[in-house]
């Protein structure tokens, strides 16, 4: 009987031992899977943000994008979580960007938040995450880029360009009657010419093609006159050429 008595000690004294690591090991790896759905709607909130306001404030001064507006993004992202709503102590108004700014040419956001234990010990009743999202704004610049800027010209063209998408080389042809030629004028107010490939087509009921800032009227589509080919270069490679009238009035 004395030897049974203290076999069942035994197992007794075993159980209190085991039972709190197992019931410890459990909570442990609920605690981290909860961190792990958390943080990464968070980190995508953030990235979210901080892209976006990146982006803004490359095309607008960059003091009307705000660390404040960051936040309306990022809670615009988080506010149907309900992993962040359970897990996280205030919801997603526990989560804070304190800390986050927009200095120089980066959006740097920081968000700061609580994910609450399973089970609390003692005082401590969850564990304080930080995670971060830094975005460079994109302002043309590259520190490791040469300043020697793109630009693009054509094959028959006696000027370079600032843009692709500058109005001599973004054609917008539009098709009139030969009837119309008289009456229309391009966007600069001049009238149109005949091409070489309309000298046929001087007839009442003729179609002829047109562009925004052309000066002619042409006969075909398929006219050379009405195709670009674009090259990129660097602007040191376009020796002979000067540039577009319309890129240097609207840089000025």
């Amino acid at each position: 009987m004395p030897s049974c008595t203290c076999l069942k000690a035994s197992y007794t004294l075993e159980a209190a031992v085991i039972f709190p690591l197992v019931a410890g090991f459990f909570v442990f790896i609920l605690f981290f899977f909860r961190v792990v759905q958390v943080e990464s709607q968070v980190k995508a909130a953030l990235y979210y943000s901080s892209r976006m306001s990146a982006l803004a404030s490359s095309a607008n001064d960059s003091s009307v994008v705000s660390v404040a507006t960051a936040e309306v993004l990022f809670r615009s992202q988080i506010s149907d979580s309900k992993h962040i709503d359970t897990y996280v102590s205030g919801g997603k108004y526990g989560v804070s960007l304190l800390g986050s700014s927009m200095d120089g040419d980066d959006v740097s956001l920081k968000a700061k938040y609580k994910v609450k234990l399973p089970v609390s010990f003692f005082t401590v009743d969850g564990i304080w995450i930080e995670d971060y999202s830094n975005s460079r704004k994109w302002t043309g610049k590259n520190p490791g880029e040469k300043t020697d800027p793109y630009v693009f010209y054509t094959d028959y063209g006696s000027v370079y360009h600032l843009s692709e998408q500058c109005n001599y080389l973004d054609l917008s042809i539009k098709s009139i009657k030969w009837s119309q030629v008289g009456a229309s004028r391009n966007k600069d107010g001049r009238k149109y010419h005949a091409c070489y490939c309309a000298a046929d087509k001087k007839t009442e009921g003729s179609t002829v093609f047109i562009t925004d800032y052309g000066m002619n009227y042409h006969g075909k589509l398929g006219c050379s006159k009405l195709k670009r080919t674009v090259h990129k270069v660097h602007k040191s490679e376009v020796d002979g050429k000067n540039l577009c009238s319309k890129c240097k009035g609207e840089g000025t």
